[in-house]
């Protein structure tokens, strides 16, 4: 029994050197979760803007999707006049009805 007994302290002491640890497990009680996948989709929106007030970035909120949009492309229209097309992935509002 000594022997046996001092094999398995040894084994801890090893395993214990190696990294790997051990804690109590205790028992808890089995729960269900939910699980919910967001749906998602790409959104691209063009505005009209001037050379002073141009964003890198909008936020975007309709019909129950929201996210940031990132510029992608920007067109002289003329006139101090630009066409910014911002794109970007959305994601269903979960507050959204």
């Amino acid at each position: 029994m000594k022997k046996v007994m001092s094999s398995v302290l040894v084994g801890a002491i090893v395993l214990t050197g190696a990294g790997v640890t051990t804690a109590p497990v205790e028992a808890k009680e089995q729960t269900n979760s939910e699980i919910t996948a967001q749906a998602s989709r790409t959104v691209s929106v063009t505005r009209t803007y001037t050379t002073s007030n141009i964003p890198d970035s909008i936020v975007y909120a309709e019909d129950g999707w929201v996210g940031i949009l990132e510029q992608t492309s920007i067109k002289e229209l003329g006139l101090g006049k630009y066409s910014v097309t911002f794109t970007g992935t959305v994601v269903r509002d979960p507050g959204f009805n």
